[in-house]
């Protein structure tokens, strides 16, 4: 035991998986489930990362102002218009039937958000949390995590190394006879992951960063694990997990436990630092700000370098157990990088992987 600090909640943190939810949860829960079967709905333009949220940061309501870091133009997008895809949650269901239920299930997923985005804003007295905000704190921002446009690029690029060392036991997600093969790994991953996502969030310390000049920005990848000498930790040795909540606010989850609730911090130069850094570094191609920070966008910035897979070799196992040669175990992570940072073993086992570099 390294270190022990009290539970504020009384309660142990964790849905096992999604097998143990408190009331608020076990209602979202039976909402989605409820919604499997529901008449399917005509939708065309799905949002990955959810008008309801960035709302915050828009000047009327309506629009918000962007910079698109391909382009490097800075311009007020509508938010019915950015962080949108044609058909990106569209599904192939049992019956062989593409359809858009999956628009449903996220309806239920952003009420939500807007409750726990809402709350975290206002927040004054972290007495006033009750455990199943800490629940659905956790869900939510494990949601907002995997549904966005970079994790499915992401899962391209290990889909062509994994079709690239089997072909026979791997399909690959670009298959022009399956358009929707890909959204449906996607969506399928995504609330297979949640609950266990949303166990190891809600075991960090909450803190909420607040700062009242309002300069914190968001991008289309809205939470964000910051790098370190460029790579990605995963989400267990993180030192924070961030989430801008509006201009004024970022719900920062800690793995440093001080046995509160919530900790409500006013952003010093360090922590205005760790979220710009973040914005920049893990955007996917968007960044928002609020119409007093549109000046500061970094529009004159090269943005060359975005989160791409990392895979290593490795003689041990995460384990600790010993691989003998030629055997190797394979580590995947994630680099700030220009494209797919692959360094493997010379020992014959693993086949080139061109594909990947399609979707850097």
């Amino acid at each position: 035991m390294l270190k022990q600090v009290r539970n504020p909640w009384g309660q142990v943190p964790i849905t096992a998986g999604g097998k143990s939810l408190p009331g608020r949860a076990h209602d979202y829960m039976d909402k989605l489930l409820n919604l499997r079967k529901a008449k399917d709905i005509v939708s065309r333009r799905h949002h990955y990362v959810p008008q309801t949220y960035l709302r915050q940061w828009s000047f009327d309501g309506k629009r918000v102002w962007a910079l698109d870091t391909v382009s490097g133009t800075v311009r007020p997008l509508g938010l019915s218009d950015v962080c949108v895809a044609e058909h990106f949650y569209r599904v192939v269901g049992p019956d062989n039937i593409a359809h858009n239920r999956v628009e449903l299930l996220f309806g239920v997923v952003d009420t939500e958000l807007r409750r726990v985005q809402s709350l975290l804003n206002q927040l004054e007295d972290p007495d006033e949390l009750e455990f199943d905000d800490l629940i659905a704190l956790g869900i939510t921002m494990a949601v907002q995590r995997m549904r966005t446009l970079q994790e499915r690029r992401l899962q391209r690029q290990y889909n062509a190394w994994l079709v690239a060392q089997n072909p026979r036991d791997f399909k690959s997600m670009n298959d022009p006879k399956d358009p929707h093969l890909a959204a449906g790994i996607h969506t399928e991953s995504l609330f297979s992951a949640m609950w266990h996502a949303a166990d190891v969030l809600t075991t960090r310390q909450i803190e909420v960063w607040d700062d009242p000049q309002g300069r914190f920005m968001t991008c289309d990848t809205p939470v964000l694990v910051p790098f370190r000498q460029n790579i990605r930790p995963n989400l267990l040795t993180a030192p924070y997990i961030v989430w801008p909540v509006s201009p004024h606010r970022v719900v920062a989850l800690s793995n440093n436990l001080l046995g509160e609730k919530a900790i409500l911090r006013e952003a010093n130069g360090k922590l205005m630092g760790i979220v710009r850094n973040s914005v920049e570094q893990g955007r996917e191609r968007m960044i928002f700000a609020s119409e007093q920070q549109r000046d500061r966008l970094p529009r004159t910035k090269k943005f060359r370098r975005r989160t791409q897979t990392r895979l290593r070799c490795s003689q041990w196992t995460p384990q600790g157990q010993y691989v003998e040669p030629p055997g190797c175990c394979l580590e995947q992570s994630y680099a700030f990088a220009t494209g797919p940072d692959i360094a493997l073993c010379s020992q014959g086992l693993h086949s080139p992987a061109p594909d990947m570099w399609s979707h850097k």
